[in-house]
Order: structure tokens, then sequence, then C-alpha cells
């Protein structure tokens, strides 16, 4: 499935299970997505953290509907936790392909949902940029250790350091991309022209006329 119309259905169906208090619903999502991801072959720790990632928050709205809601404020607290565990499992479909899809992905936003190239091609550049900012934070604490001073993941002159370095590549990139004739809002030509198959308009269809067969019952 072309990664926009994955991202599509996504997020339409997050939209709907906003408004949805059914914890059956939830679950139904739950499910399926983790029959998905059987298919995609998770290794072991991106199942972990796809277990881990929604509990705190996910048991910190149930402790607070449980002890301190009103109202129908059990079912509430299933709702809420069920309902943060639905939504990380179904984002999870979209962004756990994106390393290998994301080429794709904004060649769709700029090609057929006319996203602008500048924007477009600024996030290819923060995409590729972010190994070698990490890099460059290893760089910089090295560098400090061998001067005696020591500097920690939360201590802002790490990341003021890191930040004048990116400023000085986003720079020569600017003039690599002019120097390559880039031209801001003048019309493009690709050399890889993205199609968005029927299938996958057909596929995206089915997907969101079952799950609103699965909503139904519970708009009333």
């Amino acid at each position: 499935m072309n990664p926009l119309i994955k991202f599509i259905t996504v997020m339409v169906i997050a939209l709907e299970l906003t408004f949805i208090k059914s914890v059956t619903v939830n679950l139904v999502v739950i499910g399926v997505s983790a029959l998905l991801y059987l298919f995609l072959h998770l290794h072991w720790k991106q199942w972990l953290w796809l277990i881990l990632l929604p509990l705190l928050p996910g048991l910190g709205s149930w402790f607070s509907l449980m002890y301190f809601g009103t109202g129908n404020h059990v079912h509430m607290a299933w709702v809420m936790l069920t309902r943060v565990f639905a939504y990380l499992w179904l984002g999870g479909l979209f962004t756990l392909k994106l390393t290998e899809e994301r080429e794709v992905f904004l060649a769709t936003l700029e090609q057929k949902a006319k996203l602008s190239s500048t924007f477009v091609y600024a996030l290819v550049g923060v995409l590729n940029f972010m190994p070698a900012v990490n890099q460059q934070i290893k760089t910089i604490r090295i560098a400090s250790q061998m001067r005696g001073q020591t500097l920690h993941i939360w201590q802002a002159q790490l990341y003021f350091k890191a930040i004048l370095s990116a400023i000085r590549w986003s720079q020569n990139l600017a003039e690599g991309m002019v120097s390559h004739g880039f031209t801001e809002g003048a019309p493009r030509t690709y050399l890889n022209v993205i199609t968005i198959n029927k299938r996958d308009w057909v596929l995206l269809a089915i997907i969101l006329i079952a799950f609103q067969l699965l909503l139904f019952p519970n708009w009333y």
C-alpha cells in the first residue's frame, strides 16, 4: 500500500476512535494490528517497545479515572487504557516501516498532495541529517571529556553546540541545492513519478467501510 494511503487510513481510524467510547472496538483495533505485526516479522525489541510505550500513559489514565473519576468512571477507565494502546499500535503500522518508505511517502506528498517542494526537501534534509546529528553529539561529548569536562544528555550546552553544527550543515545544503539548479516555486520534473494504484484506493475503501460497520452499533 502507498504510504500516503496508509497514513490516511491510520489517521481516519484514529480520529474516529477519539469519539467512540467502546472497549470492544479498541480491542479489535489492537488485535488486528497485532495480527498485521505478525506478518511484518517484528524483532522482539519492537514488540517490547509496543507494550512498554503505551503502558505508562495508559495506566496513568486508568488509575486517575478509576479512583478519581465520576459517573461511569469504571467503563471510561478501561476505554482510555485500551484507547492508548489502540492509538500506538495503530500508529506503529505506519511508522515502523516509515524508514524504508519515507522517500516514497515524501515524494507522494509532493506529487499527489501538492505539498511545497521546498518543505518536502527540507524534511528530506532533516531526516538524512539525523544520523549525523547523533554522531556529532557523541563527538562533542568525547571532545569535552578530553578537556576534562563531562557533558550530560540533559545539559543545554551539549545541544547548543549540536545546533550550531546543524546550522552550518543546513547552509551547505542550501548552497548545494542552488548549485544543482533548485529554484523555490519553480515547476519541476521528477525522475521517479509516483502513481497510486487503484488497488490502494479499493483497499482504503474496504478498510474504512469495514471499520464503519464495526462502529455502527456504537453510534446509537
